[in-house]
C-alpha cells in the first residue's frame, strides 16, 4: 500500500502538466514591419521579412528584433532564402523589385538583381539548391537563375522556357526539379539544370493562385488564396494534384505551408493555423493563443503569411508581427506506459483507458481550448466514445484525487 501511494505521487508530480501552459502560440516582441511574408534561419538566427521595414533580425527566439537594412532602409521584402552563411531577400513594392544579398546576418546588403529586372514587379519566390539560385517575379512574370558563385547583377539568365509571361508566387524544389506556383494557372514544373517547363495536372488552371509550395518527401502541398479548393496535395513530387480535405478551412486562402517530418502545418487568411499529422490526408484547427479565453482573435483575425522552424520551436509570420510555438513544452505524455494506457491512439474516436491508479475525472480538449468531454468515473478502466467529434487531434486530462495524472494527444481518424 505505501509503494502504491509513494509511486502515485511520484507519477503525479512527474505527469502534472496544466492544459493551459500547454504548447500555444505566443506573440514575439514582433517586428514592428507590417505584414511578415517570409522568415528565414541562419543556425539559431531568425530573419524577418516585412513589406513595411524590411529585414529584421533576432538571435534569441524573437524576445527582441533589430532592423538589418544595411544602406537599404526602405526596403519591402517580400521573399527570403538561406543558402549556408549567405541571406537573400527579394523585394518590391514602392522599393522596387530586385534581390539583395547579405553575408553577416544582414548588417550589410549587396544589390545583385538581375540585369533587365521590371523594377516596379515584386521578387516573390527565391529558392536556393546549394549551388544555384531562383527568382522569381509577379508584375513582371519572369524567372532568373544564377550560379550561387560569384553571383551579381550579370551572372543571371531568363529561366522561362516553356513559361511565357506567368506571375510567379512561390517555389519549391522537388529532386532534381522546380515547382513554380503562379497566380491563375496552377503549377508548373521543370528541371533544375535547363528551363523546360510544363504544367502539372488535376488543377483548374485558369482559377487556381498558387501562393505556398512545400515538399514532404514525394508528397507536396500547395496553397491557393483564389477560389476553391484552398489546398491541393500531390503524391508525386508535383505531377499530378488532388484536393485536399479543404471543407476543414472554411475556403479561407492558404498563405503558408511548413512540414516537420508528416506533420504539415497550413497558414491561412482568417481562419490561422491548421495542422495534419498524416500527411495532409485530414486537418485540425490550431489556434490555441491565436484567441483568446472567449473565442476572439488577437489583431481581428490571424492571417499567417509564413512558416520557419529552429528545432522544436514553429515560429508564424503574421499581418500582426511573428508568433512562436514551442513543441518542447507542450503537449506531452508521461512516459509511464505500465501505469496508464489508452488505446487505441490513433483511433475513430472509441478508446479504452486502464491505469493501475483509480481515475477521478477525465477531461478531453480541443485545440480551440474548447472542453468537448468530461465524465467522473472512480475506477481504474473505462471507455469514452469520441467518434461523433471530427477527425483530429485533442488533448486529454486524467485525474485522480484531483491532481493531474496524466496529459496527451487524442487522434480521431
Amino acid at each position: 500500500m505505501k509503494t502504491l501511494l509513494k509511486k502515485s505521487i511520484l507519477i503525479a508530480m512527474l505527469a502534472f502538466i496544466d492544459l493551459s501552459a500547454n504548447a500555444q502560440w505566443l506573440q514575439t516582441s514582433t517586428p514592428p514591419g507590417g505584414s511578415v511574408r517570409a522568415i528565414a534561419i541562419i543556425g539559431t538566427n531568425l530573419f524577418a521579412g516585412c513589406t513595411n521595414g524590411g529585414v529584421y533580425f533576432s538571435s534569441d527566439d524573437g524576445t527582441t528584433w533589430v532592423q538589418r537594412n544595411g544602406a537599404f532602409p526602405t526596403m519591402e521584402v517580400y521573399s527570403l532564402v538561406a543558402n549556408n552563411s549567405d541571406l537573400y531577400a527579394g523585394t518590391g513594392g514602392s522599393f522596387g523589385g530586385g534581390v539583395y544579398k547579405s553575408s553577416d546576418n544582414g548588417l550589410t546588403w549587396t544589390n545583385i538583381t538581375p540585369t533587365g529586372t521590371n523594377t516596379s514587379s515584386n521578387v516573390g519566390a527565391l529558392a536556393v539548391n546549394g549551388t544555384d539560385i531562383y527568382a522569381g517575379t509577379f508584375g513582371g512574370g519572369v524567372v532568373f537563375k544564377s550560379s550561387l558563385n560569384g553571383i551579381n547583377t550579370t551572372s543571371w539568365s531568363v529561366f522561362n522556357t516553356g513559361l511565357p509571361d506567368k506571375t510567379i508566387r512561390s517555389f519549391a524544389l522537388s529532386g532534381s526539379n522546380i515547382l513554380a506556383g503562379t497566380y491563375g494557372d496552377g503549377v508548373w514544373i521543370s528541371p533544375t539544370n535547363s528551363a523546360n517547363w510544363s504544367s502539372t495536372s488535376g488543377m483548374s488552371t485558369s482559377a487556381d493562385y498558387i501562393q505556398t509550395l512545400a515538399v514532404s518527401g514525394s508528397n507536396v502541398f500547395a496553397g491557393n488564396i483564389s477560389g476553391t479548393p484552398v489546398l491541393y496535395r500531390s503524391t508525386d513530387s508535383g505531377l499530378t494534384w488532388t484536393q485536399s480535405s479543404t471543407s476543414v478551412f472554411a475556403n479561407k486562402p492558404v498563405y503558408a505551408i511548413i512540414n516537420n517530418g508528416t506533420d504539415i502545418y497550413a497558414g491561412t487568411e482568417g481562419e490561422g493555423a491548421f495542422l495534419s499529422t498524416d500527411n495532409g490526408v485530414t486537418w485540425t484547427s490550431y489556434n490555441i493563443g491565436f484567441k483568446n479565453s472567449l473565442g476572439n482573435w488577437y489583431c481581428n483575425q490571424i492571417n499567417i503569411r509564413s512558416f520557419a522552424f529552429i528545432g522544436n520551436k514553429i515560429f508564424a509570420g503574421t499581418d500582426c508581427g511573428i508568433w512562436k510555438l514551442d513543441m518542447s513544452t507542450g503537449i506531452m505524455e508521461v512516459n509511464e506506459p505500465s501505469d496508464v494506457s489508452i488505446f487505441p491512439n490513433p483511433s475513430n474516436g472509441v478508446l479504452s483507458i486502464k491505469s493501475e491508479i483509480k481515475i477521478s475525472n477525465i477531461k478531453v480538449i480541443s485545440t480551440l481550448g474548447e472542453q468537448i468531454y468530461s465524465a467522473q468515473i472512480n475506477s481504474d478502466k473505462t471507455d469514452i466514445d469520441l467518434s461523433k467529434q471530427q477527425k483530429g487531434i485533442y488533448f486529454y486530462q486524467l485525474q485522480s484525487d484531483k491532481k493531474i495524472l496524466r496529459t496527451g494527444k487524442i487522434i480521431i481518424k
